[in-house]
């Protein structure tokens, strides 16, 4: 039985557990490789600067898989997380967001507060906490829509008939009685030409001219 395209099986189930796998059918095989590829992923993340061949190294040397296969995987990481080469501004807020935190944890291992505190003052300027929500302010305006119904067409520019509830209510009772049934429509077999002759042909004098 031929295995699932890992690319597409690693974009709905590289962070699911295991069991899930499991339960959504997936090979053995293709569990374990997708737990290999999801510890690259997380690995590279956490080391942006890696180039292709440390991830390759790591590979080999953690899973104990050829060459081939290792680039192979490499490939694969690099499609999932975007590829790293091209960078975009999101990657970049990533990686400041990152150098920041780690900033902190190395002022605070040093006991240097002081260290803290630019780090901090630094993420919470690019991170805009010292400005008002905007969208808080817009929802403080926001009026809740009110909903009414009802059944006078006049509010959507249709004239009123009037006594329409009556009118109604006539017709049904001058042409119901007990002896009307609903029926199916039936098709007939008939062709045009049959019922109207020559003239019911497109293209001569007659009906459809």
């Amino acid at each position: 039985m031929p295995l699932p395209p890992i690319i597409e099986t690693a974009e709905k189930h590289l962070f699911s557990d295991k069991d899930k796998m499991e339960a959504a059918g997936l090979p053995a095989a293709t569990v374990g490789h997708l737990i290999r590829l999801r510890d690259i992923y997380n690995y590279w993340i956490s080391f942006p600067n890696k180039k292709d061949r440390e991830i390759v190294a790591v590979l080999k040397d953690r899973y104990g898989i050829c060459d081939s296969q290792a680039r192979t995987d490499l490939k694969i990481v690099k499609v999932l997380l975007g590829n790293l080469e091209q960078t975009t501004k999101d990657y970049h807020r990533y990686r400041f967001i990152r150098i920041i935190e780690r900033s902190i944890e190395l002022a605070e291992l040093k006991k240097d507060p002081d260290a803290m505190v630019k780090a901090a003052d630094k993420y919470g300027k690019y991170m805009q906490l010292d400005k008002d929500d905007e969208r808080a302010d817009i929802i403080g305006t926001l009026v809740p829509l009110r909903l009414s119904f009802t059944d006078d067409p006049e509010v959507i520019g249709i004239k009123r008939v009037p006594n329409a509830r009556h009118k109604i209510q006539a017709i049904k009772e001058r042409y119901w009685t007990e002896e009307t049934v609903d029926v199916d429509f039936e098709e007939i077999d008939a062709r045009v030409d049959d019922i109207f002759g020559n003239n019911g042909r497109s293209g001569e004098t007659g009906l459809f001219e």
